[in-house]
């Protein structure tokens, strides 16, 4: 853990600890040049009557403190989706260093076409990859990682964080569609075409 993230956790649990909660709960990508995203948390505390606002850049142990240990919701779908979507893109980003690029990526589009719950297949059309080799010595583990990636998020934003069935589908699909264009720049290259 980094010295910063665990700065930011201790804080909120001696924020907790002292009776105060946060009140709310915003989050953003913030999309930056060169295709940078600078996802943060921005959170409304309360202490003692008064509300102070701390911005917070997102960290795994950050996510973890604040999705398993608190369960907490953002306070609106839009950020809990582009949340949704950090998860995830750290998650492919991991994939990417264990596995090479070009194949996570070609898996991860194997991965979402196996699950039509999602109906991403007009975006996955766009996605421009190859189709992994299925004899690939990573593919079983690339596959088993994208995967429970998606579908252990899923069941935290159902379980955990409380959402509908319908809800939380709609919040992980929007998320994914966040995710592959991060991955695949689908709308430049569309504008580009």
């Amino acid at each position: 853990m980094s010295h910063a993230a665990r700065f930011h956790v201790d804080f909120l649990r001696t924020v907790f600890k002292s009776g105060g909660r946060i009140a709310a709960a915003r989050f953003t990508l913030q999309r930056g040049g060169l295709g940078a995203v600078d996802p943060t948390f921005v959170l409304t505390l309360e202490q003692n009557g008064v509300l102070s606002l701390q911005e917070l850049p997102w960290s795994t142990e950050l996510e973890e403190f604040l999705l398993f240990e608190r369960q907490l919701a953002m306070t609106n779908e839009d950020d809990e989706t582009e949340r949704l979507a950090a998860i995830l893109l750290n998650n492919v980003e991991s994939a990417k260093q264990l596995f090479g690029e070009d194949f996570a990526r070609a898996v991860l589009v194997e991965v979402l076409r196996a699950r039509p719950t999602y109906q991403l297949d007009d975006v996955l059309r766009r996605c421009p990859t190859y189709a992994p080799s299925r004899t690939n010595e990573h593919h079983a583990n690339a596959s088993e990682f994208l995967g429970h990636s998606i579908d252990g998020l899923y069941s935290n934003t159902y379980l955990g964080l409380h959402y509908k069935v319908d809800v939380a589908t709609r919040l992980v699909r929007r998320a994914l569609v966040i995710v592959l264009e991060e991955t695949f720049y689908i709308t430049d290259r569309h504008m580009a075409g």
